[in-house]
């Protein structure tokens, strides 16, 4: 069984603390001992001298710190011996101890250091008071996070194409808010990550495990997506950007994994959404039930489940919106009793129609496999009450009287004309974004091309500097070859003969000084080698600076690149949400759903003087400005 250790001593919030104050004060061209390190960390944090001065020690203990003797050179205290603390630079280091390191070093539970436990199955570690639930087998210790997951028998069934179809689409959903997690982190911005981090993590890193199908349960996707809150908590702090962004997407993972392990069929078809999706049954098919919410009638709907306490119920509604509730027991009736519906709008009976539509459907799978679906909410008898009692329904509403199916045919095909015309905006308004997209994508693609040549031309100036380089050593060799014979000049003048100082002479007659020898022929080369020197340092200089001065414009090009594409769509997701607010601020016609312009009652306008006089036949009994409301048996002038 796996032993408790101490990895790590000190928290990382006082370490990422301590290191800053040292940075700082070194910065001020400071020595950054004990009492200056107090001083700067007590004016950022509430944090009491003893406890700062205790993971200072800790700190130098884990290899944070170097702990040093420095002399003061200058103020009251020069000459005076002090210890002071270095931040520790590795760099060759660092990869091979991470290579070395087969475990995290914080806990998974509290992201805390201290005495932990590490798990024999992955490199996550844990304090004695958060191991509570981890088990033992066969001598090894295994964490809650390895655990075995308990699943339903229609996802445990699912083969793994279809789990990773299925955490695709929770993928995307876990996209949606995350900005500064769709790429792995940058390095030379946070140089001293892998110090704190033991397994990066990002949505990007997470999709391609998604792709290669390496989990096989919806737990070790979340477990492995947990590493960027994690991570977040450990190095940025509890109580900053990017853990409340991380925290927000573990939010939206946890409640796509719970839809999808409620029933795995729903959770595809409603990211599908094909033709009359929610009107196809599950394998395993839902309870039909009435769920009365606060101001609307019983609503049809399907009951996905119940909380622990039964007292509330979860479903979800038919119609076109298809929103999930969580519902009073009290309010969810069986859907073979007759629910007490005095007001029948619109959606309502397109609710009832689409009921109508899966009941059809489940009929004709039952009929078609001649054998009964195993049901873990209702039996078969059941459904054929439910048949005949939304048949006695129907003829209670009076929906089998010819002119009102014509009426509501019309109604239903204008609703639907409406909301083709709406989809049309949508598609036209999805088409600029896109357009503008391109775009920009083509405009950043232009800047790298042209990032691309300066980067060639850099690297013919690279090739041009090291041959200067070799023609620079080249030149100091012949420096000191001509070093040399001008040394041993004196001794060559002294022993010429008489022969060959005639030949010396015919030679010098034609100088205009007197003073000039064979001698000023060296110095001259001398002093020309020293100029092209002096050239080609400088020059070699300037190639340096260029080079650090493209790298730098290349990485602020790709910032400017992805802050343009992020404003781009921002203002994209903006001017949607207006067009959609003013589409929802509109009053539309109870008669032909078109644009309202004139009033009748508090939640009833008309676009036309016709469509009012269409649908008063049906609009009298529930119209609010009538000085009687008493139904259709009044006798009165009403």
């Amino acid at each position: 069984m796996a032993k408790f250790l101490v990895r790590r001593h000190a928290e990382p919030a006082y370490v990422h603390g301590l290191i800053e104050a040292v940075n700082k004060i070194s910065s001020q061209k400071q020595c950054p001992n004990e009492e200056r390190i107090l001083r700067a960390i007590q004016q950022e944090y509430d944090w009491t001298k003893t406890e700062i001065l205790k993971q200072l020690k800790f700190a130098v203990k884990d290899g944070f710190f170097i702990q040093v003797t420095a002399i003061s050179s200058h103020g009251k205290s020069k000459g005076v011996p002090q210890t002071a603390f270095r931040v520790r630079q590795r760099e060759k280091e660092q990869e091979l101890e991470k290579t070395q390191e087969t475990h995290d070093w914080y806990c998974w539970v509290c992201h805390g250091a201290g005495e932990i436990i590490q798990c024999d199955h992955c490199p996550r570690v844990f304090h004695r008071k958060c191991a509570r639930d981890g088990s033992v087998s066969s001598g090894k210790w295994k964490c809650p996070s390895c655990q075995h997951q308990k699943l339903p028998q229609l996802i445990s069934s699912k083969s793994a194409d279809a789990l990773s179809k299925m955490l695709l689409f929770t993928m995307e959903r876990m996209k949606e808010k995350a900005k500064d997690f769709l790429r792995p982190i940058d390095f030379d911005e946070y140089e001293d990550y892998l110090d704190f981090i033991f397994k990066p993590m990002d949505l990007s890193l997470l999709e391609k495990n998604v792709k290669e199908k390496h989990y096989k349960t919806p737990k070790e996707f979340r477990e492995e997506a947990q590493w960027m809150l994690h991570n977040s908590i450990i190095y940025f702090g509890e109580n900053t950007e990017m853990t409340e962004l991380a925290e927000a997407i573990m939010e939206d993972c946890d409640g796509e994994l719970e839809e999808l392990i409620r029933c795995s069929d729903c959770y595809l078809m409603s990211n599908v959404r094909t033709t009359n999706w929610f009107a196809k049954p599950c394998f395993y098919p839902h309870e039909l039930v009435w769920a009365k919410m606060t101001g609307e009638p019983p609503w049809p709907s399907k009951l996905l489940a119940w909380n622990e306490e039964k007292t509330k119920a979860l479903v979800r509604f038919f119609g076109t919106a298809h929103q999930r509730a969580w519902v009073i027991g009290k309010n969810v009736i069986p859907i073979t009793q007759k629910p007490d519906v005095k007001k029948r709008p619109q959606r309502w009976l397109q609710a009832v129609e689409e009921m109508k539509l899966y009941e059809k459907y489940l009929d004709q799978s039952q009929h078609k496999h001649r054998k009964k679906i195993p049901e873990p909410t209702k039996t078969k008898a059941n459904s054929r009450e439910r048949s005949t009692q939304t048949h006695t329904l129907d003829e209670n509403c009076n929906c089998s009287k010819p002119s009102e199916e014509n009426s509501l045919q019309r109604k239903i095909d204008a609703i639907s004309k409406k909301l083709d015309d709406e989809i049309k905006k949508n598609a036209e308004l999805n088409k600029r974004k896109d357009e503008r997209i391109k775009i920009l994508q083509d405009h950043a693609k232009t800047l790298e091309d042209h990032l691309n040549s300066a980067v060639l031309n850099l690297e013919s100036e690279r090739n041009r500097a090291k041959d200067y380089k070799q023609k620079y050593e080249k030149l100091i060799v012949e420096e000191k070859r001509i070093r040399t014979m001008l040394n041993s000049d004196g001794v060559y003048n002294s022993g010429l003969t008489n022969g060959s100082s005639s030949t010396y002479n015919d030679d010098c007659s034609n100088l205009s000084s007197p003073h000039q020898s064979g001698s000023s022929r060296p110095r001259e080369r001398r002093n020309n080698d020293e100029t092209k020197l002096a050239a080609n340092k400088e020059r070699l200089e300037r190639e340096k600076a260029i080079a650090e001065a493209l790298k730098k414009a290349k990485k602020e090009h790709e910032r400017q690149i992805q802050r343009t594409l992020q404003t781009s769509r921002e203002e994209a997701n903006r001017a949607l949400k207006e067009a959609v607010s003013a589409t929802k601020r509109k009053q539309w016609c109870s008669h032909c759903s078109n644009e309202a312009f004139y009033p009748c009652c508090w939640n009833t306008s008309y676009c036309t003087v016709e469509c009012q006089k269409a649908d008063w036949c049906s609009h009298r009994f529930h119209c609010m400005r009538l000085a009687c409301n008493c139904g259709r048996d009044c006798k009165k002038s009403c």
